[in-house]
């Protein structure tokens, strides 16, 4: 999963950081991340020891992501319209904890849901101890794992790779990726995914990161969007600062493969393409940034 599109508040472009480098005193951190560059790398490198530096959809990230990405309702719409009347159970890939999930299973689909981070599918298996939502926790079943290595049994009917997730999957491991998922649907089942569109509004390129504060009664979270020069990726950040503990930044890297690139690629491993698509803007939203790509399986 990677960041919403949209945010609670509105960005602003931040000025260029001093420094691009990694910190001379390394903070605390949980598990491995990414190398840190721009403004994150300039963050880490003025709090020092006094910060923890996490992976995003780790541990400590991942009830962050969920408390910034619950409400989003980016693509909800678009992914319900296109899998209504699909026969069959729905695989959606890094589920994370259930944006796109919820809404499936209420529109009554089954669906089978796979995410590698453990704290996030911890916060959707709370979510669906809920007495509202114990319902629909009967047509779900959860996988723990990387879905680059899927080995599921049965077939599906369509599969969802949502949020711009795919900007996760190493390029060089998008080939067969895109087969596995060939293989795990039914002949002519729908793989629909969603992939970030950069418009010439875009503000989070080279030197001048985005900046999106979102400020709640916990705590100030700041979601820093940074690309990397030269290279077809961003590094997403998140410095969250509370009362109580020190602060916090997480971080990942995503890839940003454009949308002919992927459509070339989901042919070579044995899709037809019926569609590619603007999302639908959110209800809060003025615009939109993705691009929902409709593949269907030809074996």
């Amino acid at each position: 999963m990677t960041m919403p599109t949209t945010a609670p508040t509105t960005g602003t472009a931040a000025p260029a950081p001093a420094a691009d480098t990694a910190p001379t005193t390394a903070p605390t951190t949980d598990a491995p991340v990414p190398a840190l560059s721009g403004l994150a790398a300039h963050i880490a490198h003025t709090l020092a020891d006094s910060l923890t530096v996490a992976e995003l959809y780790g541990p400590l990230g991942g009830p962050v992501y969920h408390e910034l990405t619950a409400g989003d309702t980016h693509e909800v719409r678009d992914v319900l319209a296109l899998l209504r009347g699909v026969p069959g159970p729905v695989l959606e890939l890094a589920c994370g904890s259930g944006r796109l999930t919820l809404p499936l299973l209420a529109a009554g689909h089954d669906v089978t849901g796979v995410d590698t981070s453990a704290s996030l599918l911890a916060e959707l298996r709370d979510r669906l101890s809920e007495p509202a939502a114990q319902r629909l926790a009967r047509r779900l079943t959860l996988v723990e794992g990387d879905m680059c290595a899927l080995e599921l049994p049965g077939r599906f009917g369509a599969a969802l790779l949502g949020t711009t997730t795919i900007g996760l999957v190493p390029p060089a491991a998008r080939p067969g990726f895109f087969r596995a998922v060939r293989e795990h649907l039914e002949p002519g089942g729908l793989f629909v995914l969603s992939a970030h569109t950069p418009s010439a509004g875009d503000t989070g390129h080279g030197d001048q990161p985005t900046v999106r504060p979102v400020i709640t009664p916990q705590a100030v979270t700041f979601v820093i969007d940074q690309a990397e020069p030269g290279l077809d990726q961003r590094q997403v950040a998140i410095l969250r600062l509370t009362a109580e503990g020190g602060p916090l930044l997480l971080t990942s890297t995503v890839n940003v493969p454009d949308p002919d690139t992927l459509a070339a690629e989901l042919r070579d491993a044995g899709f037809d393409l019926d569609d590619v698509r603007t999302a639908r803007p959110a209800a809060d939203t003025a615009d939109a940034e993705l691009s929902i790509l409709v593949a269907r399986s030809t074996r």
